[in-house]
């Protein structure tokens, strides 16, 4: 079974803002962006979208652990995309797939994007 894409999230992406200018979690809004892209959402509008739709769902919450939450809005998603290390972004994303794959010399994984 593969690691917990949310705490590999919370480990690898570094927080961008000052605490004391903190609204969101960068993290978490990286984490519902990707379940927003794998249910469908093909850009940053239509993940805010899917956000403003489903953020707030009770499943959603027990998802992050979480009572409620606070979610940014288009704009402010943007500024998300802008802000967060690509690199890594990319190396937990790497590392979460990565805890799927068989290690074995000989295992391929197939991952469409």
């Amino acid at each position: 079974m593969g690691e917990d894409l949310l705490k590999v999230f919370k480990e690898e992406i570094s927080e961008q803002a000052r605490k004391q200018g903190q609204q969101y979690s960068l993290p978490v809004v990286m984490y519902l962006s990707v379940i927003a892209l794998l249910m469908g959402a093909k850009n940053p509008m239509e993940i805010s979208k899917w956000l403003a739709a489903n953020g707030k769902r009770p499943a959603v919450l027990r998802l992050l652990g979480v009572e409620r939450i606070r979610l940014p809005r288009r704009s402010r998603l943007y500024e998300f995309f802008e802000i967060v290390d690509k690199a890594e972004l990319e190396h937990a994303f790497r590392r979460w797939i990565n805890s799927f794959a068989l290690h074995d010399e000989y295992a391929v994984l197939a991952v469409d994007c």
